[in-house]
């Protein structure tokens, strides 16, 4: 049975709200989350542009997707700071 709009849309609003967890600093968010959560955004990124029956659907995904794809821009910098930290570390 195909997924509705609505599971969806949640699924993705989970996924970005640990993302944004892992992007702001909070306590217990590894780089492994991190990059995992980006995966996940991903890969729900990929199903939401397969797109909806409704123009509705349509633009509050296209939204969603924008916002999704930022997060993981932002995620993706904060790896890269992480990584250059712990290189001049023990470099």
């Amino acid at each position: 049975m195909p997924e509705s709009y609505s599971d969806l849309r949640r699924e993705m609003a989970e996924a970005c709200e640990f993302l944004r967890g892992f992007t702001l600093g909070k306590r217990g968010f590894t780089q492994r989350d991190g990059v995992a959560a980006m995966s996940r955004v991903r890969e729900l990124c990929s199903r939401l542009e397969e797109g909806f029956p409704t123009e509705a659907q349509e633009k509050e995904a296209g939204a969603a997707l924008a916002s999704a794809k930022h997060q993981i821009l932002a995620a993706k910098a904060r790896i890269d700071l992480l990584r250059d930290k712990h290189t001049l570390k023990t470099g």
